[in-house]
């Protein structure tokens, strides 16, 4: 009886009522011209408003909230955030705050959230990049790491077309970590076949931080940090959405997506569904690259409440994704029984099968000026791998199992932020518990029966010590235990583990704003990563070759110093970023001189030694006028092993260097078209002879890309129609970070991608939504 009445007083939540101040004021452009449809945002509750005809905003605070930091975003201008305390308002006081807003033709997101609190990216000492909704919507890429990798400094593993891992500064798999609306996902790591499981098109935005993040994440962050902001709440008293449709000429291939949300005063909620579905790509010779064909469909729902001492919020997330897998094996199974496959879009044979489930809960506490953010979530993942085999008598193809294993975690995340004056405390802790199930009866299982139980707490400052100073340090202890528990297959003999490793990491960061538009930076940053549990444990087939692992490796352990020269104007930025980053006890494959007691070849053996990743980017952006724009951008990656055995100089899957200029002509409005634009990219990818072991030299290339876009009236909503057109010379390649590059396989030839972005709002009164 209690229970009921305890959940029925938390749905009457939703509804009450609660104590509130205000803060009114407007917003107007260097000129005291007002701005209308400014976006502003409580980043605290998430609840905004947008200004009117005549500038004007207000947005209504709880009590127990008195200290706010609002976010105010509007196209054409620069994003800017206003951090205000409210304890001294008295009765119906309001808090008056009139905003200027800079005009600047440049597009890019100024602020970000995955420093541990809000923060302009101007004054984070260390790289963090953001990569928006809007441009993923309208890119044209088949998955989320090929956008990412338009970023400078990061780079795509492929593997066939659905398939992509980034790679940030040379380091990929579980050197990174991916954070999926604050919950750190595992489902990745162990392979650069294994892809992150999200629906990108679920998102606000992606936010990158390039170099150890291990401060607030914890191991893995060696390399840098994914992050995934989920979509923003709809305004209060609205009801709002999107569609997104894309086609590909060269797989005819389709992206869906549809996206509707809503929020009254207190209750906010929203869903979305996506599908994705490719048939095999050609390459620049027009042949057909088989099995890399894909199919993914993906489902999220949220419901979240604001109250007078907290915001609370749920979320559901399902994945089920079939990508299709290039071996040696699929390869023969199609020069074989040609007759016997399908052309069309469905997995035969030889793909994985995977399904995800993740529920989180997001959750932010009032405490008068400090806040405390509370995050829990559950994931629970299925990955198989299907095979392919002709049965010779029947004259058909079977598609057996050749791996299944249930990954189910647990993680939290607690952390309490105390802003006073111009500083900014954070104190926190997290962790995750992990379990593996592996279905013994499957042979090829990477991932045996185990447990991973991980605990770290952390602090971190950041500190103006004077108008043009400012700093920010901080000190984190992880811990973590590993066990497996290992049963004997027809190909794994695997080792069993009872390991626990800890570490201390810290970082310090200067950001000098010496002049007015000059910022120069400084940070040097520590990371841990423990081996993973294939790495420690693995003894047996994985991937087609003998993988033999080392229960007795250590965490690696990393320092990473960065320096950034960052210049900007409104119609100009220039970003000069080098870095040196140290990597004690670097794990990787090597191929030993033994030969494997099954299968075909020699014994593959992770191994550790010491390694230095160095290199750097640099950045140009200029758009003198409101109608034409460059950007430029060139990244270099360099990286040694040293001592390392069989006199082995480099690790394998080093970016090739990488220049990019893309040059874009805006247009206003031309009859019924608005924001009419045409780009073209030039990427030039530089010879790479600086190879690991077994990896042969990849050849320079050039690829040309075109884009064209507008702005179109749809249903009295303004959409974006474009046309993209990747590879346009059919230039036929393969790419140095291709897994499948092994197997000769060149990358996708010339392909023209047709797509659209209605989005659409419908506005009620009603405040019990």
């Amino acid at each position: 009886m209690n229970k009921h009445v305890l959940f029925s007083l938390f749905l009457l939540s939703f509804y009450f009522g609660y104590s509130q101040v205000s803060i009114i004021g407007t917003v107007s452009d260097e000129s005291n011209q007002p701005l209308e449809n400014v976006n502003i945002t409580v980043l605290q509750s998430l609840n905004g408003a947008t200004s009117n005809s005549k500038g004007f905003y207000r947005l209504e605070i709880p009590k127990q909230l008195e200290s706010v930091t609002l976010e105010f975003t509007y196209v054409g201008y620069k994003s800017t955030l206003h951090t205000i305390d409210l304890s001294n308002l008295e009765g119906n006081d309001s808090y008056k705050l009139d905003v200027i807003m800079v005009e600047s033709a440049l597009e890019l997101e100024e602020v970000t959230i995955s420093a541990g609190f809000a923060k302009e990216k101007d004054k984070l000492p260390y790289i963090i990049t953001t990569l928006k909704k809007q441009d993923i919507a309208t890119s044209g890429q088949s998955n989320l790491s090929q956008n990412l990798a338009k970023i400078p400094g990061i780079y795509n593993i492929s593997f066939g077309n659905g398939v992509g891992k980034p790679v940030v500064r040379g380091l990929s798999n579980a050197n990174l970590i991916l954070l999926n609306d604050g919950v750190k996902q595992e489902n990745f790591q162990f392979s650069s076949s294994h892809p992150f499981l999200i629906d990108e098109m679920s998102a606000e935005r992606f936010e990158i931080i390039k170099g150890p993040a291990s401060l607030q994440y914890g191991s893995d962050a060696v390399g840098g940090v994914v992050n995934v902001i989920k979509e923003r709440p709809a305004s209060i008293n609205t009801i709002e959405g999107d569609f997104t449709s894309n086609y590909h000429t060269n797989t005819n291939g389709y992206l869906n997506s549809l996206g509707i949300k809503g929020s009254g005063k207190n209750l906010f909620w929203g869903v979305r569904a996506s599908l994705k579905s490719h048939e095999d790509f050609s390459d620049g010779d027009g042949n057909d690259v088989y099995n890399t064909r894909f199919n993914e469909d993906n489902f999220s729902a949220n419901l979240g409440t604001r109250t007078g001492f907290g915001k609370f919020s749920v979320r559901y997330d399902y994945t089920r994704p079939q990508y299709g897998i290039q071996n040696i094996a699929s390869q023969n199974l199609v020069n074989t029984v040609p007759e016997l496959l399908s052309s069309g879009r469905e997995n035969q044979v030889w793909y994985q099968n995977l399904t995800n489930h993740l529920i989180t809960s997001n959750n932010t506490i009032y405490l008068n000026k400090n806040t405390m953010d509370i995050d829990l979530g559950y994931q629970s993942n299925l990955r198989e791998a299907n095979g392919g085999v002709f049965n010779q008598t029947e004259e058909v193809l079977l598609s057996p199992t050749y791996a299944s294993m249930q990954l189910n975690t647990f993680t939290y995340n607690a952390k309490m932020s105390m802003p006073f004056d111009d500083n900014q405390l954070l104190f926190g802790i997290n962790g995750a518990l992990i379990s593996n199930d592996a279905d013994e009866s499957k042979p090829n299982n990477p991932l045996l029966d185990s447990k991973i139980n991980n605990f770290g707490i952390y602090a971190i400052g950041d500190f103006k010590l004077n108008e043009k100073i400012t700093a920010t340090s901080g000190l984190r202890y992880d811990y973590r235990n590993m066990t497996s528990d290992p049963v004997v297959t027809e190909t794994t003999d695997q080792f069993a583990v009872n390991n626990s490793y800890n570490s201390v990491t810290g970082s310090l960061g200067l950001v000098y704003n010496f002049k007015k538009e000059h910022f120069f930076k400084v940070n040097i940053s520590s990371g841990f990563r423990s081996p993973t549990i294939p790495e420690l444990t693995q003894n047996g087939i994985h991937s087609g070759i003998y993988e033999r692992g080392d229960a007795n490796l250590k965490a690696q352990r990393n320092y990473q110093f960065d320096v950034n020269y960052h210049f900007h104007k409104p119609w100009m930025t220039i970003d000069v970023s080098p870095f040196y980053n140290k990597i004690g006890n670097y794990i990787y494959l090597i191929m030993t001189s033994e030969e494997a007691p099954i299968g075909n070849g020699n014994i593959f053996e992770h191994v550790q030694n010491d390694a230095n990743f160095y290199g750097g980017e640099i950045a140009l952006d200029i758009h003198p006028n409101k109608w034409f724009g460059w950007h430029s951008a060139l990244s270099i990656i360099r990286a040694d092993l040293t001592n390392a055995p069989l006199d082995i100089e480099h690790p394998t899957f080093i970016p090739q260097d990488r220049w990019t200029n893309e040059i874009k002509f805006q247009l206003g409005k031309l009859a019924f078209m608005k924001q009419s634009f045409a780009s073209v990219e030039f990427m030039s990818f530089f010879e790479q002879n600086r190879t690991g072991q077994n990896e042969n030299s990849t050849p320079a290339y050039n690829l040309i890309n075109l884009k064209l876009g507008t702005k179109v009236n749809i249903f009295n909503q303004d959409s974006d129609i474009f046309i993209s057109g990747f590879n346009l010379a059919n230039e036929t390649y393969i790419d140095h970070l291709s897994f499948t590059k092994q197997l000769d396989l060149n990358m996708m030839g010339r392909n023209i991608v047709f797509g659209l972005n209605i989005p659409f709002t419908i506005r009620t009164q009603k405040s019990n939504l």
